[in-house]
């Protein structure tokens, strides 16, 4: 056996001890102090919800009751403005020009803020310089955009142009900003300013949710363990990292070719049955597929998620759809969050996918016919 192959193997069986130790640790304490609870796994959280959240604690007029502290660590933290707090507007989604929309627009006397709030979407076409003209013009030329991303990701050309993103950069007017290195740090230093123990504990737990999203971080952090492993193994641990990306990316290559073969196919049905195809998309951090099948106010998306390395064939309800539909198709057997072997061909892949809707249009024809009986 090849000797790097045996020292790839030997790294792989520490890293794995360290996780099995951990994993120990938590099944020991998990009882007394849930480890991995958090209140916002009850809710779904998008970009919207989470501009939401962050104009609550931005607007020094709201009921957690701290008055302009959030606020002002916010702009002692992202500009050089020493200003005195009078807030003027607060507005969540206002709506703009071009029909635009701007995540969180905050007005205080002698400065404007404009948070625009990009995670899962892609940049529109002139979206950034939409907003700067609008801010432009509303507040003379005082003001700061910014640019609120995971990991701090420059915006694209097709929202500003380099020439006008270079000029703002240079005046103050726009911000790159990220979850990782900044606004994460921001509620950390809002924890130890804020004084309401309720509001607090809402705080970690949005803190928590925005490490698990977008560090990766979970209950047990074993980032100094891994580290040293890293450090210690850096050329078998860079080939590891290779092998990864290049399976990650046949995942991804197999399917878009999927996708791609099932939005030529054409299904038609006389029983008023609707198919909707959603293509490729991207959301929170997978890539999809997907057809929504639906008849009567019943509907079921039927889908391929690329999560990592993995390939799911799963499934998803509407809001209000009857639970006897869901009966029956568990009693069908569609994959609820099945695993599949992304080295098939194309032609297997298809027809698993394929399966799946026979299925979801059986259940509503089997619905329709219990229904009709009652």
């Amino acid at each position: 056996m090849d000797l790097e192959v045996i020292n790839i193997k030997k790294i792989l069986l520490i890293v794995q001890s360290q996780i099995d130790a951990h994993l120990r640790f938590k099944k020991e304490y998990n009882k007394q102090l849930a480890l991995d609870f958090n209140l916002f796994q009850f809710f779904s959280i998008g970009e919207n919800k989470i501009s939401q959240i962050l104009a609550y604690f931005l607007d020094v007029n709201q009921n957690h009751g701290q008055g302009d502290i959030f606020l002002s660590e916010f702009i002692k933290s992202f500009t050089n403005e020493r200003i005195e707090i009078d807030q003027v507007v607060n507005i969540c989604e206002k709506i703009i020009t071009n029909k635009r929309r701007l995540d969180i627009y905050i007005k205080i006397k002698g400065l404007t803020i404009g948070i625009e709030n990009k995670i899962w979407a892609d940049d529109q076409n002139n979206q950034l310089k939409d907003y700067s003209t609008f801010l432009e013009k509303s507040s003379k030329g005082n003001y700061i955009l910014f640019y609120l991303n995971p990991y701090g990701t420059k915006p694209s050309q097709k929202s500003i142009d380099k020439e006008l993103s270079q000029k703002l950069y240079n005046e103050n007017k726009l911000k790159v900003i990220s979850y990782k290195q900044d606004l994460i740090p921001l509620i950390n230093t809002w924890l130890i300013k804020c004084e309401a123990d309720n509001v607090s504990y809402f705080l970690k737990e949005f803190k928590k949710y925005l490490e698990f999203k977008f560090l990766g971080k979970n209950s047990l952090n074993m980032s100094k363990e891994l580290r040293e492993i890293i450090f210690n193994n850096e050329r078998e641990v860079r080939q590891l990292v290779n092998e990864y990306k290049n399976i990650e990316n046949e995942v991804l290559s197999q399917l878009n070719s999927v996708g791609k073969e099932l939005d030529k196919i054409h299904l038609n049905f006389d029983e008023d049955i609707e198919i909707s195809k959603s293509g490729l998309f991207n959301w929170e951090n997978t890539r999809v597929y997907k057809y929504s099948i639906s008849k009567n106010g019943n509907k079921i998306w039927i889908q391929f998620v690329k999560e990592e390395i993995n390939l799911f064939s799963n499934y998803y309800l509407q809001d209000g759809t009857d639970l006897i539909f869901n009966e029956i198709l568990s009693r069908l057997g569609v994959n609820r969050h099945k695993r599949i072997n992304h080295n098939q061909d194309i032609s297997y892949l298809k027809k698993v996918f394929l399966d799946q809707v026979g299925i979801a249009i059986e259940s509503i024809r089997d619905y329709e016919n219990r229904s009709a009986e009652e």
